[in-house]
């Protein structure tokens, strides 16, 4: 079974309201950031992803509702469009110094999908939230952002277009430039589509929740109509040599902390432990631990069977360091942990624990691409907070219209 990814319809906004109607995916929303939307813009993509956010306790049947006559309020107003054609998009995230590309595509799914690897869980509530709006407002607002390592000859595609003006070029809070071009011309249409053929697998980065509501959808779809073939995904598609990855960190808050019992069965374990100031942890197995004002640095693959352990530095320190030292051995109670993207930096851990909001705080090397998809190829999955994708596509910069 071949993969099947197309131009698409997209609803998009008016060029200069692009900021009023974009968000950042709802599973990185806190509620300091549902308040300013809601205060920036009345017709951002959160009112009809989330009426809840704005109307607590609101019913299902008012909820769905409000979805449905918001974004036709969005589209009645001249907000948001339809594209009379179908078109790519290209796609690209600015960020430390870097650029990414990528495809802005439909892909086909059905309930059997053997060239979408997956490599982390999903929460069963979560995908269905999700399907839930989707089914109610036929829309998909957040793309899943997959990568490849097939040879293409895109490069040469996106090499000319960016000396084109972008339909969208902006700066979002957290420092990422994004930028899109729509590829609506027959011809290179035709090319994006060639090269696009030549990817064997796609291997899901960031969207596992959508991506599995999507699989769910098909399904209930497909016993009401059996002649259903597929559905069409919102997609994202980057080259593996264009993604960033950074660490899932963690801070830990105990029960009767002992720093002095946790470094001596630190080092009794792992043999070598430097006392220093920060390190940021480059190769696989290095780990900096800040603790009692210090950073503590070593590298948890100190023998040959953690060498050649398939195993994820994550799951190391969850085992070896959690759950066999600090809960076993010290017989420590957790109060709270905390998975802390690696993009807040060292000084946010430090800063957690300096104020004893957490006693100790593992600042992790992160996986590689090669390492993601390595998972992925041989079936297996990584414990959820493994990987952080930064920077992510943005939700309701396109948008997929299910049903026309």
């Amino acid at each position: 079974m071949s993969l099947n990814i197309r131009p698409f319809r997209a609803l998009r906004a008016k060029n200069h309201l692009v900021k009023k109607v974009i968000m950042p995916a709802f599973d990185n929303l806190n509620a300091e950031d549902i308040s300013k939307i809601i205060k920036n813009s009345k017709w951002n993509f959160l009112n009809v992803i989330s009426p809840e956010a704005f109307y607590p306790g609101i019913s299902k049947k008012l909820s769905k509702k409000h979805s449905l006559d918001h974004l036709s309020a969005m589209i009645n107003e001249n907000i948001i469009f339809q594209e009379e054609k179908e078109s790519f998009y290209i796609y690209k995230l600015e960020k430390y110094n870097k650029s990414q590309f990528g495809i802005v595509a439909s892909i086909d799914i059905n309930e059997k999908n053997p060239k979408i690897l997956k490599h982390e869980n999903t929460l069963e509530a979560r995908c269905d939230r999700i399907l839930r709006t989707t089914k109610n407002t036929n829309i998909q607002v957040g793309p899943v952002y997959f990568s490849h390592k097939s040879k293409t000859n895109l490069n040469s595609i996106y090499n000319r277009y960016k000396k084109i003006k972008p339909l969208y070029n902006f700066q979002t809070s957290g420092g990422t430039i994004h930028s899109l071009w729509q590829v609506n011309s027959d011809n290179d249409i035709k090319l994006i589509e060639i090269n696009l053929k030549k990817i064997n697998k796609l291997y899901i980065a960031d969207g596992h929740h959508r991506f599995s509501s999507m699989e769910k959808l098909y399904t209930q779809y497909g016993n009401k109509n059996k002649t259903k073939k597929s559905i069409p995904l919102l997609s994202v598609i980057f080259d593996k040599n264009n993604i960033n990855i950074l660490s899932y960190n963690k801070v830990i808050k105990f029960k009767k902390w002992n720093y002095d019992q946790f470094i001596l069965l630190l080092k009794k374990q792992f043999y070598k432990l430097e006392i220093s100031t920060f390190k940021q942890p480059s190769k696989r197995g290095e780990v900096s631990i800040y603790c009692n004002n210090k950073w503590h640095n070593l590298n948890v693959r100190n023998n040959d069977t953690l060498k050649k352990s398939k195993k994820t530095d994550s799951e190391i320190i969850e085992n070896l360091v959690l759950k066999n030292i600090l809960l076993k051995k010290m017989k420590l109670k957790i109060v709270e942990k905390t998975h802390v993207p690696g993009k807040f930096g060292a000084q946010f851990l430090e800063e957690k624990v300096d104020l004893t909001i957490a006693d100790v705080a593992f600042f992790i090397c992160p996986m590689t691409m090669h390492e993601i998809m390595s998972v992925a190829d041989a079936g297996k999955i990584v414990p959820p907070k493994s990987t952080f994708f930064d920077p992510k596509p943005i939700d309701g910069l396109v948008t997929l219209l299910m049903k026309e």
